[in-house]
This record gives C-alpha cells, sequence and structure tokens, in this order.
C-alpha cells in the first residue's frame, strides 16, 4: 500500500480539524501486504498528493500541488532483496515528468491508462500525457478538478470531482489496473 500524508486536512479547516502536524512535513508512505514496514519512500516532494503507477509498476507518478513549483514526478520503482533475503522495494531516479503552468493550478489526483498515459486534475480540466510526459491534450471541465478515476461496468467511464459537482465522461481507454 502506497499512500500520500498532505496535511490539508489538518491546515486547512474547510477540509478537516485543524491541528498539529505530528512530523512536520509531507512524504510518500509504503507498507507491505500485510501492513508491516510502514516507511517514507519519496522525501523530495514538497507538496505530495496523488499517486498512480505504470501499467507494469516499475514507475511511481507523485503529483506535487506545491503552488511554487506544480509538478508531477516520476520515480523507477525497484524491488531488491533485503538483508534476510525478502523483496525490498524503494524508488530512485526522481525526476519532474510534467510542469504545469501557473494558470494550470497544482496537479493533484491522478490515473494511469492501460495504454500507459497520465491523466491529471487541473484547474484547466483534465490534463491527459504520455509516459514520458508529453501533453496529449486537455479535457476540458468547468471547473476545477480535484480528483479522478475510471469505473463503471468496463471500466472506460472517467469520473471526475471538481468544485461543486461530480462529472462523467465515456472514454475509449480504461485505468491500468482493469487491464
Amino acid at each position: 500500500m502506497w499512500f500520500t500524508d498532505p496535511a490539508y486536512g489538518i491546515t486547512q479547516p474547510r477540509e478537516g480539524h485543524p491541528g498539529v502536524r505530528e512530523y512536520g512535513d509531507h512524504w510518500v508512505f509504503r507498507c507491505g501486504p500485510a501492513g508491516e514496514d510502514l516507511r517514507p519512500v519519496v522525501l523530495d516532494v514538497d507538496e505530495p498528493n496523488g499517486l498512480a503507477f505504470s501499467p507494469d509498476e516499475r514507475v511511481l507518478y507523485v503529483a506535487s500541488s506545491d503552488r511554487d513549483r506544480p509538478v508531477i514526478r516520476a520515480y523507477d520503482v525497484v524491488v531488491d532483496p533485503d538483508a534476510a533475503g525478502a523483496p525490498a522495494v524503494r524508488v530512485k531516479n526522481g525526476r519532474d515528468l510534467v510542469r504545469f503552468a501557473p494558470d494550470e493550478g497544482v496537479p493533484d489526483g491522478l490515473r494511469v491508462d492501460e495504454a500507459g498515459r497520465i491523466w491529471s486534475s487541473s484547474a484547466l480540466g483534465v490534463v491527459v500525457c504520455s509516459a514520458d510526459g508529453v501533453r496529449i491534450g486537455t479535457v476540458p471541465v468547468p471547473e476545477v478538478v480535484s480528483n479522478l478515476c475510471f469505473g463503471g461496468d468496463d471500466g472506460r467511464t472517467l469520473f471526475i470531482t471538481a468544485t461543486t459537482s461530480v462529472h462523467r465522461i465515456r472514454t475509449t481507454t480504461r485505468d491500468a489496473a482493469r487491464r
């Protein structure tokens, strides 16, 4: 299990309950299948938020919702045996893949489709990029998009959460996890 730990719920009252951050930062964490070995695996993103994997799960994409440096970063996922011979998962080779201009807002929710294209939320709608970060297009949405996922009976419907609405769009692709 992989997850991010943004502070929005404790620093922004409209999103949760005010409080104090426990460790003073924001990281991407991973824990093993039985909940063991909880540890941070990405420490170089200022505001990590959305996560997604390439179809072969060899690349982790992380959305940084940092307003000063909005970007989607990519990391190689490496599995090496630890000292006891058990598989140890880590990431390396972090790199900026897609940078967002000021008028595009910040990336937040991410999904990857079966062809490896990255779908990201933005202030303009849903930005779609190739696996190497080249922009393919934008799905316009009349509100700022916060998150998205593929669903429906065949996984080809894109569901989008926005400022005040939930939108759905039929696509010709589906989530990488459903391949």
